[in-house]
């Protein structure tokens, strides 16, 4: 149980390392991530109320890299014209 705990206080703090870098970037992928951590240590330590954040930050990731790269396009597409 010590192994598992020590790896979910790991998985929590690199979250909350890239948490902070999230703050200062416009894309989803460090969200995605993050929430990839808190979910595999929502798993390690049993709380759904973990797994489900780290689930909900995953899928606010997921979506905001979609709407950059439409973005990304459309500006592309304005531009050349």
């Amino acid at each position: 149980m010590k192994i598992r705990l020590s790896a979910a206080v790991g998985l929590l703090a690199a979250a909350a390392l890239l948490g902070a870098c999230s703050k200062h970037n416009g894309d989803g992928s460090v969200q995605k991530a993050t929430g990839h951590l808190e979910s595999a240590a929502g798993d390690l330590t049993g709380s759904d109320k973990l797994k489900h954040d780290g689930k909900k930050d995953e899928v606010e990731g997921g979506v905001k890299n979609v709407v950059g790269d439409v973005k990304d396009t459309f500006h592309d597409a304005t531009k050349s014209h």
